[in-house]
């Protein structure tokens, strides 16, 4: 598929906490983005309402959070696989949700730390195994 200039064929959603890491979340966009993926959410990496717990991104169109959600779910239905940021192990609810939706439509998880709850590991695997150059000791330097 031709996005603007460029012809991707590995496209994916992060899914992760945004009011915790987003910072996180945008690093992992962009070493995503230079291993030619195409990342379909989240498009902007900039919380207009940083101080919210429903966080909107300066390229979300609308504030709707039904549609926002409804919007993920389309992309991740798009997506190659999908990757949770994770970070310190957390997983939040929406996250949580986004997985659960991924497992029904056979979208394969990676993470970026190991998942320990035994209902959710066996359908994730650690991005830097299939990614080895993404990994967040990177990010902290």
């Amino acid at each position: 598929m031709q996005l603007g200039n460029k012809e991707y064929s590995i496209f994916t959603v992060i899914c992760g906490s945004f009011r915790k890491h987003l910072s996180e979340i945008a690093f992992i966009k962009k070493m995503l983005e230079e291993n030619e993926v195409k990342v379909l959410s989240p498009g902007g990496v900039i919380a207009k309402n940083p101080d919210e717990e429903f966080i909107i991104l300066d390229s979300d169109p609308i504030s709707h959070p039904k549609i926002l959600q409804d919007s993920v779910f389309a992309k991740i239905r798009c997506s190659t696989f999908v990757v949770i940021a994770n970070i310190d192990h957390y997983i939040g609810k929406a996250a949580l949700m986004e997985m659960g939706y991924a497992i029904a439509q056979g979208i394969d998880i990676y993470t970026i730390e190991p998942v320990d709850d035994p209902n959710l590991a066996p359908y994730c695997k650690v991005i830097s195994e299939v990614f080895p150059e993404i990994n967040m000791k990177s990010f902290s330097q």
